[in-house]
């Protein structure tokens, strides 16, 4: 009898132990909706005056982390010469056309500077206006010289 009833008392506290401890798993804080936001910090609840959720637990759900790393394909070398050339070569095309431009913007301003001021206003203006289009156009071929 004494064994039976030592078994029973073993078997009683290792139910108490297990269901206490599983117990403290299912006890939850308070848990609080700030907009979009939940929260369970309870004083940051009662400064932005938070609606107390109630009931139900909360799931979160861990962000999705990419299992492989996405990589580029390798490129042969001989698409990278094409490449290559290409790209010299439209260098030496913007090149060209920033000289022609500067020639032609260095002309425009001796034009301007011949005008006089009592001769065509008109034609003083349209100078005027080529030229800042021109200086323009030499900043844009600059900037894309330099990528």
């Amino acid at each position: 009898m004494n064994q039976k009833r030592a078994t029973s008392v073993a078997f009683f506290i290792l139910i108490t132990y297990v269901l206490g401890h599983a117990s403290i798993g299912l006890a939850q804080e308070a848990v609080y909706r700030c907009g979009s936001i939940i929260t369970n910090d309870a004083a940051q609840a009662k400064r932005e005056k938070c609606q107390l959720l109630e009931g139900g637990a909360v799931v979160t759900v861990p962000s999705h982390k990419r299992a492989v790393e996405v990589t580029k394909p390798a490129k042969n070398t001989e698409q990278q010469a094409v490449q290559r050339q290409r790209d010299s070569d439209a260098k030496a095309i913007i090149e060209a056309e920033l000289k022609k431009t500067e020639a032609q913007l260095a002309d425009l301003r001796k034009q301007y500077a011949e005008v006089s001021t009592s001769q065509d206003l008109e034609r003083k203006l349209a100078i005027k206006q080529q030229i800042a289009r021109h200086e323009s156009d030499v900043v844009s071929l600059k900037r894309e010289l330099k990528r």
